[in-house]
């Protein structure tokens, strides 16, 4: 299989795993998706395109993988 973001930093990927973990702990949707909202938005400033992108793609990532559940 083909990583889509094979010039994405550990940290960056490290990163989301983490911001996806305390998301999902808000047990609450809106509130979730808020605070995923503000960590995009935070790194716009320190990280690239390019991880900003792959923050974006993970998430919606995960978010589709718990309707499949």
């Amino acid at each position: 299989m083909q990583e889509l973001f094979n010039n994405v930093r550990q940290e960056v990927k490290d990163t989301a795993e983490s911001a996806w973990n305390l998301a999902i702990t808000q047990h609450d949707p809106v509130r979730a998706a808020d605070f995923l909202d503000n960590v995009t938005n935070y790194y716009r400033n320190i990280y690239t395109d390019e991880e900003i992108e792959f923050l974006q793609f993970y998430f919606k990532m995960k978010v589709e993988m718990m309707k499949d559940d």
